[in-house]
C-alpha cells in the first residue's frame, strides 16, 4: 500500500492560490486526486489514483488517509477499513490476489 501524502509535486487547477472545497489535483508523476480540499490538502472525501492505477477511495485529513477507506492495487490486492496516518489501523479486511483474506484489527 502506498503512503504518499497529497502534497508533493502538485499542479493545482485553482489559479488563485490555496485550494479549498471540491476539485482536482494533478501531479507531475501522473497521480490524480479528485475530492475535497482544505488549505490545499486532501481533506474529507476523495479518490486518489496513482499513475500505476492503484486507487484509494475514502476519507482524508490534512493530506493523509484518515478514517474509513478502500485501497485497491493493480495486482487485485485490496484493503477496506480504517486508516490512521495513511496506514491500515483499526478494523479492516485485507484481500490478497491469492484469495487469502484477513479480517480484524490492524
Amino acid at each position: 500500500m502506498h503512503s504518499h501524502n497529497c502534497v508533493d509535486g502538485e499542479e493545482s487547477e485553482n489559479k488563485y492560490g490555496v485550494q479549498n472545497g471540491y476539485g482536482t489535483k494533478k501531479y507531475t508523476n501522473g497521480d490524480v486526486y479528485v475530492g475535497n480540499f482544505r488549505d490545499g490538502k486532501a481533506h474529507g472525501k476523495g479518490i486518489y489514483t496513482w499513475a500505476n492505477t492503484d486507487i484509494y477511495d475514502g476519507e482524508w485529513h490534512h493530506g493523509v488517509k484518515q478514517g474509513n477507506g478502500m485501497w485497491k492495487g493493480i495486482d487485485n490486492e485490496s484493503y477496506i477499513g480504517e486508516w490512521v496516518d495513511s496506514k491500515a489501523d483499526g478494523y479492516g479486511v485485507h484481500m490478497w490476489a491469492s484469495g487469502d483474506r484477513y479480517e480484524g484489527e490492524w
